[in-house]
């Protein structure tokens, strides 16, 4: 991850769920005057003036922790020397194999000149009535720098939406993503009954590839297996990388009869694959909503099914 966070033009910090650094870009170590492994390894507030750690601890991460965001709040940091570096900050969460939060940071000493700047622009025009018009220029051109700045963050914001919600290596969408659809169809099946199927798979035998030709034909295989569940999927349709060799599809306005055929032509297409790694198999598991289903009892009887289709010999599509 870190040429991409390298090439963000803000500050950019991650943590884990317990709020300690596990990586930063080189334009935050560039504005704190510090070294990579200074930051990485120690809670983000030890570099906080004294309110800002007050603030952080007691309002931000919290909010970050309950809501999984916290959008553009003030911190000031302290560089090595001793200057204060007042941010705006954005965060949010990510899930996935290593949960944690993101925190895009953006110096502050530009913006607040622009509206001192802004502020007085307007003062000068009330004063000077022969002013005005060269004031009215410079309003309309500070207001215009503002958005810009705004269009940026929100840009970033983008991105770290992007990193949060796709799977690096095979672009497919990841757990995150799942949990968002999943509630989204149990809360539309609660109130229409409008049927919908949930598909766990995975690739049989996927250490023996990693063992025998190494983890980079193991990613390989991953990108195409992808590519092959991905072939022929409606737009309204979902795949996942569960994480590891597993993914899931949830197929809404499906019955569990029609996943099955579903799962089928994924099967043999992945079946084809074949190529410099041997044969290459899939095993599928499917289940349909049921009336009292929570999250939880719909994937624990998919991914019986998916048990019930590796004991009984791999390669094929079981229903529970």
């Amino acid at each position: 991850m870190q040429p991409d966070i390298d090439r963000l033009p803000g500050g950019l910090i991650v943590l884990d769920e317990a709020n300690i650094v596990t990586a930063v870009n080189r334009t935050l170590c560039d504005w704190l005057g510090r070294a990579e492994t200074e930051l990485v390894g120690h809670a983000p507030e030890s570099w906080m003036t004294g309110g800002s750690r007050i603030y952080y601890l007691g309002h931000v991460l919290p909010a970050l922790r309950l809501h999984g965001h916290a959008e553009e709040m003030t911190l000031t940091f302290t560089s090595a020397s001793g200057q204060p570096l007042p941010v705006l900050l954005s965060a949010s969460s990510v899930a996935g194999d290593e949960p944690g939060y993101q925190l895009l940071l953006l110096p502050m000493q530009r913006r607040n000149l622009v509206e001192e700047q802004l502020q007085q622009a307007r003062k000068t025009a009330e004063q000077a009535t022969e002013e005005k018009a060269r004031a009215l220029e410079q309003v309309q051109a500070l207001a215009h720098e503002l958005e810009q700045r705004q269009e940026q963050l929100s840009e970033l914001n983008a991105k770290l939406e992007l990193m949060a919600t796709q799977d690096p290596l095979t672009g497919l969408a990841n757990r995150r993503v799942y949990d968002r659809q999943i509630e989204a169809q149990l809360a539309l099946f609660h109130r229409t009954r409008t049927p919908f199927a949930l598909v766990l798979t995975d690739i049989d035998l996927f250490k023996r590839i990693n063992d025998r030709f190494g983890h980079d034909a193991g990613d390989r295989v991953l990108k195409d297996v992808a590519q092959c569940l991905h072939q022929g999927l409606r737009e309204i349709d979902t795949l996942v990388r569960m994480g590891g060799e597993e993914f899931a599809l949830i197929l809404p306005s499906t019955t569990a009869e029609q996943a099955i055929r579903v799962a089928e032509r994924k099967r043999e297409l992945v079946a084809q694959y074949g190529g410099r790694y041997g044969e290459v198999t899939m095993s599928f598991g499917i289940t349909e909503i049921c009336p009292h289903d929570t999250k939880s009892l719909l994937y624990g009887r998919a991914d019986r099914a998916l048990y019930d289709a590796k004991h009984q010999g791999r390669n094929r599509v079981c229903v529970r």
